[in-house]
Formats: structure tokens, sequence, C-alpha cells
């Protein structure tokens, strides 16, 4: 017997299923290819598969994530420090302490830093001996091809165009200047106080030669290495007893651990023009790390708890003493929540005049004035 012939409305129905099944499966396949491509380390440069063991490069992996990804999904940020740098880092009893761990403990604290873990670890354990060789922590890599650190921090005053591939943050300290120390039997108010005299500045540093030369052209200025010794950093009590600098000119916050228990002073706590901005260096590639970090920086800053930093670290027995006001100068007590713009604003009818407030009492920083104590007040 004769089949009988199919019927074309079912014939098409049937071969309509089959494509879309065949579609399906396709596009399951597809799914399943990507999911695992997905739970692979990216591959830079991909060429047709030859061997059955692709090449991935572990360096490469970290550069495309960078290091702000690194943060946030491992909880730990790896910071290259100078140690013994007092009172910005330092060990003591087995623990970092310092002005700077103590400000990255607060600033990792920010929500840019916290969306995954909510404290932030920090691993100092990248300690170098000079200044110079902080930022240089930035550009070195583990035997993989892997960056060592991620921040670099210490009081780093260097642009971003004096080490290739390294960037800086804005300013996470300032309103410091290059103080003038000398001996506590020699008296120095301005640069003709100490004509004919060696100046000793900070080797590697070339913002405080090029200063020192400009405030004092006519003195011989010479490079102080600030390596330790027996883990002890006093090259400046050192090189003014050996006789190598009469005088130093070096930055204020650093110098305030360094003389204190000395016979050494603040001749001159803040010199005149002279404006020091320390921030963080990170690689160039790390923008997004830069980013966030300037952010949590402009927020911390803002908080009473980075000025109780600033009185707790940068606060000196060694300031000389000042002048006895004259009979037009005054004298003012510091009162709660008082600032020198505002004393400045109320006694001199001008808050820019803070600066002279701040000059006449050898203060090495507006912010560093405490409740009552008085303040020699110029003539109005």
């Amino acid at each position: 017997m004769a089949l009988k012939p199919i019927p074309r409305l079912i014939l098409i129905v049937a071969c309509v299923s089959a494509l879309g099944y065949g579609a399906t499966k396709l596009l399951e396949t597809k799914k399943i290819l990507s999911n695992d491509a997905a739970n692979t380390l990216p591959v830079v440069n991909v060429q047709p598969q030859t061997t059955s063991k692709p090449s991935l490069e572990p360096a490469n992996a970290l550069k495309a994530s960078g290091s702000y990804q690194t943060i946030i999904e491992k909880g730990v940020v790896r910071v290259a420090v100078q140690s013994p740098a007092k009172p910005f880092y330092f060990v003591e009893k087995g623990s970092p302490q310092g002005f700077n761990y103590d400000f990255l403990k607060v600033l990792f604290a920010q929500s840019e830093f916290t969306k995954q873990h909510p404290k932030i670890v920090l691993d100092t354990d990248h300690a170098v001996d000079t200044y110079e060789e902080v930022p240089k922590s930035l550009l070195k890599s583990d035997t993989r091809g892997n960056p060592i650190v991620d921040i670099a921090i210490d009081g780093l005053t260097f642009t971003d165009d004096d080490l290739k591939g390294v960037v800086y943050s804005i300013p996470y300290v300032s309103d410091f200047g290059y103080s003038l120390i000398t001996s506590g039997r020699f008296t120095a108010k301005d640069p003709l106080d100490i004509k004919g005299q060696t100046i000793g500045v900070l080797q590697g540093d070339p913002d405080v030669k090029a200063y020192t030369a400009r405030q004092f052209p006519g003195n011989k200025i010479v490079e102080l290495s600030d390596a330790s010794i027996n883990g002890e950093r006093n090259w400046i009590s050192r090189a003014m007893k050996s006789g190598q600098a009469d005088v130093v000119v070096y930055d204020f916050p650093f110098a305030v651990a360094e003389i204190a228990g000395t016979d050494l002073q603040f001749a001159v706590a803040k010199l005149p023009a002279s404006d020091i901005r320390y921030k963080i260096g990170v690689r160039k590639e790390d923008s997004q790390l830069l980013q966030s970090i300037n952010i949590a920086i402009t927020k911390v800053k803002e908080t009473p708890e980075y000025l109780e930093l600033l009185k707790k670290y940068f606060t000196s027995k060694n300031l000389a003493a000042v002048r006895a006001a004259s009979n037009a100068e005054t004298i003012y007590i510091v009162k709660q929540g008082d600032t020198l713009s505002n004393i400045a604003s109320q006694l001199l009818g001008n808050k820019l005049r803070h600066n002279e407030i701040e000059s006449r009492n050898n203060l090495p920083n507006p912010n560093l004035i405490q409740v009552g104590q008085k303040l020699v007040i110029p003539k109005a």
C-alpha cells in the first residue's frame, strides 16, 4: 500500500521545530564556552591555540586590574615607607607607629576603599633606609614580574616629572615649611643672622637645596645623608656636632623628632616663602587608585581626627623663645574653637594677616595652636 504524502503544514512545522532545537543547542554551547572563558585569567595578545598549555602572564593580569582593584579585592594595601623616620613612621615594640601610619588607617577606612572589606590592612613590611629610595620602590618587581608595593609615602615632595612612571596625589600634609635649626646657643631670625655659616641640607632632596640657595645666596651649602646608624636617624645633630654644618635647613615636620631631647632648636620654625606639601606616590598607570586617594585625602583633612593627628605628632618643645611683646603689640590667649584666621580677622581686621601672627610667634603651622596659649599680636 502506497504511503500518503505528508501534508504541507505538518512538514513546515517539523522543519521549524528542528531548526529551533538546533539553534537552542548552539546558544547553550556558546554560553558554556563563554562561562569557561570568564573563569580564566585575562590573556594579552591571544594567538590561535597551537599547544594544550596556554601561556598566561601574571604581571599582565595585575596591570589589567590595577592596584586599586587588588586593594579592594584582597583588603590589603602594600606601602613603601622609610624606616625609621620619626615622627612619620617607625616601629616600636614590634608595632608600626607614626603620623603616616595613623593617617593611612583613617584614609583607607573611607568608603572609596571599603567596598568589599570593612577594614583595609596596612602592609608596611616594605621599608627602605633613605628618602630617595621610597618612590623608587614603586618601580620594583618580584621574581614573577609583579610590583611589590601599591603606594609610597614618606613626606614626598617630588613632582610627576622627577621619576618616570611615578605620579603623586594632592597634599595630605601642607602649611608647614622649611625650618632653620641651630644650636641652643645661637639665635637667628633672618638670613643676615647666619651670614658666613655652612648650611646643611638633606641629600637627595632637590627642592630644599634649591630653596636654600635662593634664600641664603652667600652661604656654603653641604648635602648630608640621612642614612640611619644602628636603627637611629640623628643625622642633624651628628652633622652639627662634627662640624659638617653650622646650621641645618630641613622640613619642620621631620625635624620635630630628629632634634627632640637635644640642645638644638627651631630658630625659625617656618622660613619665609617655604611651603611644604607632602604627597603619596603611585604608579602612573594606577589612575583609579590615584583618583580614589585624592578623594579620600580631601575628606580626611576636613575631620577633627586629622587636626588631632597634627597636634599629636608635630608639637615641639624645641621652638626658640618668642620675643616679648612691645608697647605697640598685644597679647591674646587662645580659646576653644579659635583659628589664626579668625584671630587675625578679629584683632587685625583682615584674616589674611594670620601669616604675621604665625611668624611673630614662631609657629610652624597655623593649626598648631593650643587652648590657653599666649600669642603676641602685631600692631593692628
